[in-house]
Parts: C-alpha cells; sequence; structure tokens
C-alpha cells in the first residue's frame, strides 16, 4: 500500500480500519456499531454486559511507521476525551494485505494522549537542522511504531480491556492486567 494516502486513499484506508475494528468486536459478542462520518469524539460506539465503550480508530499501512494526528489551535488531540477516562479506547491498526499480517492495539485514549505529549515534547526539545522547533505552527504529532512497539505490544489484540471494570487512567497492575509500558 505504497503512497495510497498521498494518492489520495487515505479516507478508504480510514474506513478499513473502522470497519475491521467493529468485526473485531462483533466476532467478541459486542454490539459495535460505527459512529455517523466524522462524529466528533470517537469512531465506534460499542457496548457489552452493561459497559459502554467510545472507540477511536487510527489506521495506517502495514508500510508506514507513524500513526498521525493533527493537534487543534488549542494543542488538543483528542476532541471530547471522556471525562473519567474508563469508557475512552483507541484502536491502533496496522492495515496489511493479509488479515494475518495485521495488528490491533486497544489502548486507553488517555495513555495514548501522553505519548503523543511526550513524543511532541521531546521533539520540541531536540534542536532542528536549520532553525528552533516551532510550537505554534505545527499541529502533527506522531506515535511512531518503533519507538513504541515495546509499550504497545502489552495492548496488542487486547479486546477485553474495555470491558475490564476500571478507571483507564488508574494503571492496571498484577494478575491478568495489562501493565501499561513506557519504552526506554
Amino acid at each position: 500500500m505504497p503512497g495510497k494516502i498521498k494518492s489520495g486513499l487515505g479516507a478508504l484506508i480510514g474506513n478499513a480500519g473502522e470497519y475491521y475494528v467493529v468485526a473485531e468486536l462483533l466476532k467478541r459478542e459486542v454490539v459495535a456499531a460505527l459512529a455517523p462520518r466524522n462524529a466528533p469524539g470517537f469512531d465506534v460506539l460499542a457496548t457489552k454486559g452493561g459497559r459502554t465503550a467510545r472507540i477511536r480508530v487510527k489506521t495506517k499501512s502495514a508500510e508506514q511507521k507513524i500513526w498521525q494526528w493533527n493537534a487543534r489551535k488549542d494543542g488538543l488531540i483528542f476532541r471530547e476525551l471522556s471525562p473519567t477516562h474508563d469508557d475512552d479506547f483507541t484502536v491502533l491498526v496496522t492495515l496489511a494485505e493479509k488479515r494475518d499480517e495485521m495488528s490491533f492495539y486497544v489502548v486507553p485514549t488517555i495513555v495514548l494522549e501522553s505519548w503523543l505529549d511526550e513524543d511532541f515534547t521531546t521533539w520540541l526539545s531536540t534542536p532542528g537542522k536549520r532553525k528552533p522547533r516551532d510550537a505554534k505552527n505545527n499541529k502533527k504529532r506522531h506515535l511512531s511504531f518503533p519507538r513504541w512497539a515495546a509499550a504497545l505490544e502489552q495492548y496488542r489484540e487486547a479486546w477485553g480491556l474495555p470491558w475490564k471494570v476500571q478507571n483507564a487512567a488508574t494503571p492496571p497492575t498484577g494478575g491478568d492486567d495489562l501493565p501499561l509500558g513506557v519504552p526506554a
């Protein structure tokens, strides 16, 4: 899929990721449906066992190393982030030609936001080649798979995470819980 986003197929890649997420949820007996196009705050609404989750989906092709977001003018990345954070998740999708080469990471959105903020802060503190970095005019936020692969691994195929009764902002610990990871 190299070059497909630049050739205007980015919306199709994004749509495919959303449909795959809904399919994965449905096969796990989660009632899930796509939100209307460009709904603020989430892409999929899902419910299971009396709990509802707002799920955002970010898709990249297998050839790409980063997922990319655009920050709003106020610097926020995620619109309408849930106040309690326990029902707000982002599924990072790596789309590939073959299903067994695809990957899904079910990450609490508040955790993802902290990683994106950390990466942007690091980028700002790194001298540019020609001039200082400019936070005011740069709205791009990147999550690099190579840098965050170890931290993401605990969220690979973690489809049950939205249905655990806990506050996603509090790191789960011990047992079958998924500890939060930060790359070295």
